[in-house]
């Protein structure tokens, strides 16, 4: 498998589906090559063609802020959270969550596929960049750890070969985008901020998991998958 050494000569979108073709079990580097920041790596972990890992340098709030920013966490909870972390570097906030009850494991997992794909998205944004790919085994899995298919980190994305370097072409893509997301949370086009936070607050309440205690196992799925579709509307509409 040949990978070319700088992002310019290609697309993130075209790397990600060579690796998942290849089945590739690894680590993809990709150094920034100026700026303040040069040598610095963002690196995405495959397993089998899958993503199940993202490092960059780019802040993203940890999982238990990420649950109390949408409300699924209560700032208590997110205290004794802390409080264990704290404790124990060792302990995984996701297994605190679950063992202490302050939330399901569907939620925790779900939570989990949001930051991963939050992460990712920063990977997206790079303009270049020296690339790298290391080879590592297939290492087994966390109970809680959270995987992405290729269509959550291959559709939509911009492709060297299909894109001829047209702006209009991503403009568009972006448009279809939002307008989905939009209609995924009941909205009209020119739906200001105000209403966007409104709706989604509206929706979560009514398909949070954790609104549903008596909940069968294929109910929570259900709900799991809309409260996911819901947050990942939300997050497109907001630029989060």
């Amino acid at each position: 498998m040949n990978l070319p050494g700088r992002l310019s000569r290609t697309t993130l979108g075209d790397l990600l589906g060579m690796l998942h073709r290849e089945g590739a079990s690894g680590v993809l580097e990709v150094l920034e090559p100026a700026g303040a920041r040069a040598g610095r790596g963002h690196r995405v972990f495959f397993a089998g063609g899958l993503v199940d890992g993202v490092e960059t340098l780019d802040a993203h709030p940890p999982l238990g802020e990420l649950l109390a920013r949408e409300g699924a966490l209560s700032g208590a909870d997110l205290a004794k959270l802390l409080r264990k972390l704290s404790l124990d570097a060792s302990l995984r906030a996701g297994e605190i969550l679950v063992k202490e009850r302050l939330a399901n494991e569907a939620l925790v997992t779900a939570a989990l596929r949001w930051q991963l794909r939050a992460r990712l998205e920063s990977v997206f944004r790079l303009a270049d960049g020296l690339i790298r790919f290391h080879v590592r085994p297939v290492a087994a899995r966390a109970r809680l750890g959270a995987v992405l298919g290729p269509r959550e980190f291959l559709h939509g994305r911009r492709r060297a070969r299909a894109d001829g370097g047209s702006r209009a072409t991503a403009h568009v893509r972006e448009s279809s985008q939002r307008a989905e997301a939009l209609s995924v949370l009941g909205l009209e086009p020119d739906a200001d901020a105000a209403t966007v936070r409104k709706a989604y607050r509206r929706l979560a309440a009514v398909h949070h998991p954790d609104r549903h205690p008596r909940a069968g196992a294929n109910e929570l799925s259900d709900l799991v998958r809309k409260f996911t579709r819901i947050t990942a509307a939300y997050q497109v509409v907001a630029g989060k």
